[in-house]
């Protein structure tokens, strides 16, 4: 009975254990298995890592296991959209707007992704709880499409009464107009649409079309020059101003005739000279242009030209034409008015003054090619000009003392008009720039370029007493780290949320980080697909937001890029055939991208940093969502991008600090929030 008893008792003890090994297991299992929100978080990571697809499949497999979750659903809808799987995107976002139809996101989401499929009469089928701007225009867009123009411009001019800032409303209403051949109308359209985003550069070259269809033909040409510089050789363009120019050859006549009388009539202006004692001032040298092979300019007063050697070659007087041209043997010429040859050089040719208030007028100066603001001016420079012949023409160079040249970039870099405590902290960042980039041009003849590559300097004539004070007040001073000079980035305008340095630049120093503005919460971890594209289309209450110190359409924006222009603009560097998507595939952890594959019919490219913007037909920032709209051949017809900022966002946001100081803050508060850890330190 004893044993009987003892052997039960072991049995039991023996069961227990076994009970509790199986539940260890089990526990240990569990913990090592991915609960829904660990794999939520590695598709996100997934995403910002580049892993585009992967992060793709995993999201779609984590809304199988997690039908409910209307949350993750729709993020997944975002990445189906830019991978252009449209019918799967279509029915996901069919069940979230069955699943609760009172929320609008979901509404517009469906009214767009069944829009850029191509499936016309199904978005005007849709019928959402409640009207609103973008329900409007996806459907103005859809009716457009399908030639019904009289309901298309119903709903366009819905959206403009709902929402009066909406340039690509103003864009397709401007289409509609020149379809039928309303050419007046096309035009007030069009130009409304350019007026609000200047970005919109597609609609340049429609306008031209405008402007021809009234028989404004020397309107249409200018367009026609100006949609070529914002878009380099586009053949579409090309053609159409080569056709023009043969229609009416009197265009070229009278533009030469104009330049002429310009040159004429325009007279070189005085600076102020330098306030103080440039004793201890650093030299620089701007790069003004290269490759150039003729250049007019006009002495603002008695002047003289020197070779590099310092023979002196010429003297004149104030108010003289000059034509420096390039021989096919590589020297440097110099003519008169009249076309005389004055003399020729195989040195460099410097012209100078010895009266410190004089400047150079130089005349038809190109600049900012291939983005939305070039253009061509006659621009006016202190200091000497400098004629540096290289292989491929002359290169056009300004020196002149460091505060000088600050006079100018100041206020090419931001309005005179801004807040004081703004100018100032850019007089700071920009001299800082300067300072630290001295010489990195060195092996093509300067130091820094005139253009936004290095700081925008336009010359004399954008200086004014504000902008000069702000310069004299800071004069010598730089931003250092670790006593060295920092690398001072800044743009126009971040988005209300500046940026790590991109991947490209290889270099993460402490003081340029991600950081919001200080009006704007600080992102907590990664902002999911469907929130970063909320963030980027929504125009956030900021200091950058500020409508005195931010254009609507730099804040956040959204513009359409024909297929073929990015083809165009991507032909030298690869050949992809015709473009079938762009995926990004990688992500700062602000959300700017850092790279995009471009997929083709016959290949594919990566793209990086800061080429991005360029690629993809002068985007304003990095921080944008891309999805494509498929024409009837099955491939995207255009792209659409939707964003937010202006410029690449590292540093100070210009109109952020404009922001900061109208409500207050220092120059060195500015500096301090846009540069963490930095000290102002003076040089001189």
């Amino acid at each position: 009975m004893q044993r009987l008893t003892s052997t039960r008792f072991y049995g039991v003890l023996l069961l227990l254990v076994i009970v509790a090994v199986i539940t260890l297991i089990v526990a240990a299992y569990e913990d090592a298995t991915p609960t829904t929100m660990d794999r939520y978080q590695k598709a996100l990571d997934l995403y910002y890592q580049g892993e585009f697809y992967q992060s793709l499949d995993l999201m779609a497999t984590v809304v199988r296991a997690n039908p409910a979750d209307e949350g993750i659903r729709f993020d997944l809808t975002y990445l189906l959209r830019e991978a252009g799987r449209f019918d799967e995107a279509i029915s996901h976002l069919t069940h979230l707007v069955n699943t609760n139809p009172n929320q609008t996101a979901y509404w517009n989401a469906l009214l767009a992704t069944t829009y850029l499929a191509g499936n016309y009469y199904q978005v005007l089928a849709i019928k959402p709880p409640e009207a609103s701007a973008e329900s409007a225009f996806w459907k103005g867009l859809a009716a457009y499409e399908l030639g019904v123009y009289v309901l298309a411009k119903d709903h366009l001019q819905q959206v403009i009464t709902l929402s009066p800032f909406h340039p690509l409303a103003y864009y397709f209403l401007g289409m509609i107009n020149l379809a039928e051949e309303d050419f007046a109308k096309a035009k007030t359209n069009l130009t409304q649409a350019l007026t609000q985003d200047p970005n919109l550069f597609v609609a340049l070259y429609e306008l031209a079309r405008a402007d021809l269809g009234l028989g404004n033909y020397k309107a249409a040409y200018n367009r026609l020059k100006q949609a070529e510089r914002v878009a380099p050789g586009n053949p579409q363009i090309q053609a159409e101003l080569q056709n023009l120019v043969a229609a009416h050859p009197q265009l070229v006549v009278e533009e030469e005739k104009e330049a002429a009388t310009h040159r004429k009539t325009a007279a070189a202006p005085r600076a102020v000279p330098l306030a103080g004692d440039p004793t201890g001032m650093t030299t620089v040298r701007i790069g003004l242009a290269e490759q150039v092979h003729t250049l007019w300019a006009k002495t603002g007063g008695p002047f003289r030209l020197t070779a590099a050697s310092g023979t002196e070659m010429l003297t004149g007087a104030p108010q003289t034409i000059l034509r420096f041209s390039f021989s096919p043997q590589g020297r440097i010429q110099v003519y008169n008015d009249r076309d005389h040859l004055l003399l020729e050089s195989a040195e460099p040719v410097n012209l100078s003054y010895t009266d410190p208030g004089a400047t150079t007028l130089l005349f038809q100066m190109e600049y900012g090619r291939g983005y939305f603001w070039a253009g061509e001016a006659t621009r006016a420079y202190r200091g000497t000009i400098q004629l540096l012949p290289f292989s491929a023409g002359m290169t056009i160079v300004n020196q002149l003392t460091m505060e000088e040249y600050l006079y100018a970039v100041v206020p090419s870099e931001m309005p005179s008009s801004w807040p004081a405590a703004a100018l100032q902290a850019q007089a700071i960042a920009a001299r800082t720039y300067a300072y630290a980039n001295l010489g990195r041009y060195k092996q093509r003849g300067f130091d820094l370029l005139g253009s936004v590559a290095s700081q925008a300097y336009n010359g004399v004539t954008s200086e004014n007493a504000a902008v000069r004070q702000a310069v004299d007040a800071t004069r010598g001073q730089i931003l250092t780290f670790n006593n060295k000079p920092i690398s001072a980035f800044y743009s126009a305008n971040s988005g209300g949320y500046s940026a790590v340095p991109p991947v490209t630049w290889n270099f993460y120093p402490p003081y340029l980080q991600a950081v919001p503005d200080k009006l704007v919460e600080a992102h907590n971890g990664l902002l999911s697909p469907a929130k970063l594209a909320d963030w980027v289309a929504t125009r956030i209450p900021s200091y950058s937001s500020n409508p005195k110190y931010s254009a609507r359409s730099a804040y956040r924006w959204r513009v359409i890029v024909p297929r073929s222009e990015i083809e165009h603009r991507l032909q030298k560097r690869a050949k992809i055939g015709q473009i079938t998507g762009i995926i990004t595939v990688g992500r700062a952890a602000c959300g700017r991208v850092e790279h995009v594959l471009i997929l083709g019919t016959e290949g594919q490219l990566r793209i990086s940093g800061d080429a991005i913007r360029s690629s993809l037909g002068g985007l304003r920032s990095n921080l944008f969502i891309v999805e494509p709209k498929l024409g009837p051949d099955g491939l995207p017809a255009f792209f659409i991008f939707t964003g937010a900022g202006f410029g690449h966002g590292v540093g100070m946001d210009q109109s952020g600090a404009a922001g900061m100081a109208a409500d207050g803050y220092s120059a060195q508060d500015i500096l301090g929030h846009y540069y963490p850890g930095t000290t102002i330190t003076k040089l001189y």
